[in-house]
């Protein structure tokens, strides 16, 4: 991940698409995974903790970094408010930045449905004591 991808919202989901191949193909994945061994399904969930913590890793960097380029945008308007381009890029970096905000939301129901699949395959593996938190 970099700052280009970051603001560039089409390769930010494109990434992030790349990210969430482990969710997308949960099924076939437990499909091939015997699910009475703990032992398969506590690999198959680390694999689950680890693209987790990688999407989450990506979605903030992304924003620390445009909450950094913002801040300096208003410090510029500051210097000069008639700077219509400036004014212009801090609208659409704005714009871009909610739209990676939403992706915590577009997260949380992606682990919610994955985990849903994941405990009803995998029964014999207890996430109850495991947190994955965004």
């Amino acid at each position: 991940m970099n700052q280009t991808t970051c603001f560039n919202f089409s390769f930010f989901k494109d990434t992030m698409k790349e990210l969430r191949r482990v969710d997308d193909n949960i099924v076939p994945r437990l499909n091939s995974t015997d699910v009475h061994s703990e032992a398969a399904c506590a690999e198959f969930f680390k694999e689950l903790a680890t693209s987790y913590a990688k999407r989450e890793e990506a979605i903030n960097y992304c924003l620390k970094t445009m909450d950094t380029a913002i801040e300096n945008k208003y410090k510029k308007l500051q210097e000069d408010p008639e700077d219509y381009e400036v004014q212009s890029s801090l609208y659409s970096d704005e714009s871009k930045r909610r739209m990676v905000a939403n992706e915590l939301t577009v997260e949380d129901i992606v682990r919610e449905r994955t985990l849903q699949v994941f405990k009803s395959k995998c029964r014999i593996f207890d996430t109850s004591s495991l947190t994955l938190q965004l």
